[in-house]
Order: structure tokens, then sequence, then C-alpha cells
């Protein structure tokens, strides 16, 4: 206690003031850090999920376009033929 006591002494008002600054910086500094790693790890979720997506609708639009994916235009086509 004497020990802090001294520290005030020689500081003074300013380095309190400083020394309640940087706690409170530090803080909302790690705050911060947080809710951008985990913005950062929902947006990296979302890209995956859109690139999945993606890739299978491009699938389904090829096996339409070739009238491979619905089995009555397949059939009615062959029948045709």
């Amino acid at each position: 206690m004497d020990l802090l006591i001294e520290i005030l002494k020689v500081a003074g008002p300013g380095g309190l003031v400083f020394v309640v600054f940087y706690l409170y910086h530090q803080s909302s500094t790690k705050q911060m850090n947080d809710i951008i790693d985990r913005t950062f790890k929902l947006l990296s979720t979302m890209i995956e999920q859109n690139t999945l997506q993606l890739t299978y609708l491009q699938k389904i639009d090829t096996e339409v376009s070739n009238n491979l994916w619905c089995p009555l235009v397949k059939k009615e086509v062959s029948n045709n033929d």
C-alpha cells in the first residue's frame, strides 16, 4: 500500500488519469478484437456456404441444359427419337 501511495505522489493526478485511460483502452481494444474475430469467422463461413451453393446451382444448370436433370423430359426426348 505504501508503494502505491509513493507512486501516486510521484506521478500525480496526470499519472493516475493515464493509468485509468490505459486500462480502459486495453479493455475496449480487447472487446473490439473479439468482435472482429467473430465477424471474420462468420463471414468466412458465409463465403464457404455461398461457394457450395454456387457449385450446386452450376451443376443443376448444366443438368437442366443437357436435359439430364428431369426424368420426364429425358423420357420424352428419348421417345421422340
